[in-house]
């Protein structure tokens, strides 16, 4: 069975799925563009994620954008995913609320155990998000962007170790969270280089290697993330959109 809701139709800043499946079997290996967690409430996956991982009832899985996984099987299993763009919703690493995904990117173990006491209000947060999705009031941008803050907060607190400082940067994490906060200003790699200190040609392989994709396309989905939330929250022209986001060529610019 499935159930699946985003905000509005069109707007890609945020998708909730509600799954059960007899059986997962192993798939390729990819990466996306979106954050992801998901939430397993019954069942056992296994997944490759950085190593091997057993995922057991009551654990959530941190996946950063560009971070390669695979599942490698599951049987029986129910879990809540939630999917998300961080610069649609202002968000982006460097913040608080945001720590767990930077922390797995640096290399922490991206599976957190949610306390016992704090599980039905984990899966009512999920279920308030995809209610709120489906709903499409007015009001629903904000307040998914508030009750994503409330289960983003649950698995801050729930990861060991946690605390109120920032995770320490690397160049995949920098480079990314200057992506996200001037995205919409016209950078190139070359800005993006020298927020990190590091030379061009080092950043775009090294990005490129980590995430697969190019410092290019991550500056285009930031993009291409602000134009689909205007498009559905605003009454604003595709001309208007375009000269918001910086992007010269209308025609390239409808087909991304």
């Amino acid at each position: 069975s499935k159930e699946s809701h985003q905000p509005a139709a069109g707007d890609t800043s945020l998708f909730v799925l509600h799954e059960k499946l007899d059986e997962i079997h192993q798939h390729a290996e990819t990466s996306h563009t979106e954050y992801g967690l998901t939430y397993l409430v019954d069942g056992w996956i296994r997944m490759e994620h950085g190593s091997a991982l057993d995922i057991e009832p009551g654990s959530i899985t941190i996946v950063p954008a560009g971070v390669p996984h695979r599942p490698l099987g599951g049987r029986n299993v129910e879990f809540w995913l939630l999917g998300f763009c961080p610069t649609c919703l202002q968000l982006d690493e460097g913040q608080l609320m945001m720590s767990p995904f930077r922390r797995v990117r640096l290399g922490a173990l991206p599976v957190v155990v949610i306390p016992k006491s704090r599980r039905r209000r984990l899966v009512r947060l999920y279920r308030e998000l995809s209610e709120e999705c489906q709903r499409g009031a007015p009001d629903s941008p904000e307040l998914v962007r508030c009750l994503l803050l409330l289960l983003l907060g649950e698995v801050r607190r729930a990861m060991p170790g946690a605390d109120t400082r920032a995770p320490a940067g690397t160049l995949v994490s920098d480079a990314l969270e200057f992506i996200q906060r001037r995205c919409l200003d016209s950078i190139s790699l070359k800005d993006v280089a020298a927020a990190v200190h590091r030379t061009p040609a080092h950043v775009a392989a090294t990005i490129k290697k980590a995430t697969g994709y190019s410092v290019g396309e991550w500056i285009n989905t930031g993009r291409v993330g602000e134009a689909a939330a205007r498009l559905v929250h605003t009454d604003d022209s595709l001309d208007q959109i375009a000269n918001h986001i910086g992007w010269q060529d209308k025609t390239h610019f409808i087909r991304q």
